[in-house]
């Protein structure tokens, strides 16, 4: 599977089931980095295929790469 890039616009709104269903049709892995505010300790690796998701109410508010 071609890793493609992709955009906030495309994630947010997104419910938390959803948003990993699309990462990994994508072929992307994902993890939270926030939820409902709080941040999650994280371990300080970047990865090209990997979406992290920020959430709130288990839907995504926001979601970057790396």
């Amino acid at each position: 599977m071609d890793i493609r890039p992709i955009t906030e616009s495309e994630w947010r709104g997104l419910s938390l089931q959803e948003a990993i269903k699309k990462a990994e049709g994508i072929g992307y892995i994902w993890r939270i980095v926030e939820e409902n505010g709080n941040p999650k300790m994280l371990e300080y690796n970047v990865k090209s295929n990997r979406v992290n998701l920020r959430l709130r109410d288990n839907f995504v508010i926001g979601v970057y790469t790396g």
